[in-house]
């Protein structure tokens, strides 16, 4: 059970990461501009402002990155890692997603707001708002496993002296 959840927890992650990365390099620019991104990519050159895909290419791959080594060392540590410790890192994860996705998005973003007067900012928060949830009940979800890691901590009976120094 616990590798079957830990998988689902990499997996959400990835999604997230992909999910992200296709918002900073695609569709949140196209929302945003209300055009094709070849059009809104010429549009923006020409009036001297950068498009660059390497920020979404790059949260895409971190995510996947601490996805898969989140997945190992859950797996690898067993019983070893609390349930709250794993879920813990899991949501820190997914939390520290949102901040990552802003700045990573703002240049491109940022780029089309400077070259399009009537761009549609509303219509890319839209498409973002999913991280943006899924991002706050993570921290929900972090604050909860704080909770229980210390409860968990308060509640153990103290260990002997000689076992606490092996």
């Amino acid at each position: 059970m616990r590798k079957l959840l830990a998988t689902t927890g990499a997996a959400i992650i990835v999604a997230y990461a992909v999910y992200g990365a296709l918002l900073m390099n695609n569709w949140a620019v196209v929302a945003a501009s209300g055009i094709p991104l070849d059009e809104t990519i010429a549009e923006m050159a020409a009036m001297d402002q950068d498009y660059d895909s390497i920020g979404g290419w790059v949260f895409a791959a971190i995510g996947i990155a601490l996805a898969i080594s989140w997945l190992v060392s859950v797996i690898a540590s067993g019983r070893k890692l609390p349930a709250w410790a794993a879920i813990g890192t899991w949501s820190l994860i997914l939390a520290l997603g949102a901040p990552a996705y802003f700045f990573g998005s703002f240049a491109n973003m940022n780029a089309v707001g400077d070259t399009f007067a009537d761009w549609n900012a509303g219509a890319a928060a839209d498409l973002e708002e999913p991280l943006y949830i899924a991002s706050s009940l993570a921290l929900a979800l972090l604050a909860a496993m704080g909770i229980l890691g210390l409860r968990a901590a308060l509640t153990r009976p103290p260990r002997p002296l000689a076992q606490a120094s092996r």
